[in-house]
């Protein structure tokens, strides 16, 4: 009924919800060569860390890579099985955050409070988005954020 109740809260305030594959941890053994070959090359001095698959509504699989990046930062490669990317997420602080975007999550979520931040990057590691996880009202949220702020969606309901 909580779930309800902020789902139609979202949906007044203008934010519409995501919904999430079905996620399964994997050995990093378990990637395939392809899959390794794509991140090595892209991501020499990454150091892996674990290893999920996801598999979409529409039946579309992912491979979910956990790792640290040379500069510290930790971060997620999404590989497609004939080793393209989906996108890179990397983990980092809501001092790197645009002001547009922040305060445009403050406008329309007004009392959200980030716990963790993840800037979505394109293949390409061009920033195309943000995620962020929280609370509002004392409940866990998950938000996903475009690059300018605009479009804001509940993620993971």
């Amino acid at each position: 009924m909580r779930l309800l109740a902020i789902t139609g809260l979202l949906f007044t305030l203008g934010v519409t919800p995501a919904w999430a594959g079905t996620e399964k941890e994997i050995n990093l053994s378990e990637v395939p060569q392809t899959v390794m070959n794509a991140l090595k090359k892209r991501f020499q001095s990454a150091t892996l860390l674990s290893a999920n698959t996801e598999t979409e509504e529409d039946g579309s699989m992912v491979y979910e890579i956990q790792g640290k990046l040379s500069d510290g930062h930790l971060a997620e490669f999404d590989i497609f099985p004939d080793g393209r990317f989906e996108e890179v997420e990397v983990i980092f602080p809501v001092e790197m955050v645009p002001g547009a975007v922040l305060k445009a999550l403050q406008k329309k979520m007004a009392g959200f409070v980030p716990s963790k931040i993840e800037a979505t990057h394109s293949a390409s590691m061009k920033v195309v988005g943000y995620e962020f996880e929280g609370t509002l009202n004392g409940q866990k949220i998950d938000l996903e954020v475009s690059a300018d702020g605009r479009t804001i969606t509940v993620a993971d309901q």
